[in-house]
């Protein structure tokens, strides 16, 4: 058998393919859409206008986005209407998780890199690692959710 056809053949390809799973998705996608939009732009407003340091700015956004992904993702892109505190305990040790790795070592990680490339000050370095960190935790929290969280 080659690796495609073992590939194909895998649980979590036939588990991820199946229609129940490719609406949550979708509607996950278009959920983290929405809640990328949401929270780079706050992100940027609140850096540029309030002159807060990015990383306090970097928390302090995720902290308002915790509640807006939680709730649509619950009731619109999982479709969960019960275990509330379950859900919401789990979710947020994730979200503690994320806000730890994701955006406080990935981000200045991130950050302390594309300024050894490209300069402080640099485009890379003002709007990169956000975007990426925000790539990193959206991959991972799907599969989180769907087999941990909201299941």
């Amino acid at each position: 058998m080659s690796i495609r056809e073992k590939l194909l053949n895998s649980r979590l390809i036939k588990d991820f393919m199946n229609p129940e799973t490719l609406g949550q998705f979708i509607r996950y996608f278009i959920v983290g859409l929405v809640g990328f939009i949401l929270e780079y732009t706050l992100f940027i407003v609140l850096r540029d206008n309030w002159g807060i340091n990015e990383l306090l700015v970097n928390i302090l956004v995720y902290t308002v986005i915790f509640w807006f992904n939680f709730l649509l993702n619950k009731f619109f892109s999982f479709r969960s209407r019960n275990n509330f505190k379950r859900q919401l305990f789990y979710y947020g040790i994730l979200f503690v998780f994320n806000l730890a790795v994701g955006n406080v070592l990935l981000f200045s990680g991130i950050r302390y890199l594309l300024v050894l490339g490209f300069g402080e000050g640099s485009w890379p370095v003002l709007y990169l690692p956000k975007i990426l960190i925000m790539f990193f935790i959206v991959s991972w929290n799907f599969i989180l959710y769907k087999k941990v969280i909201y299941k």
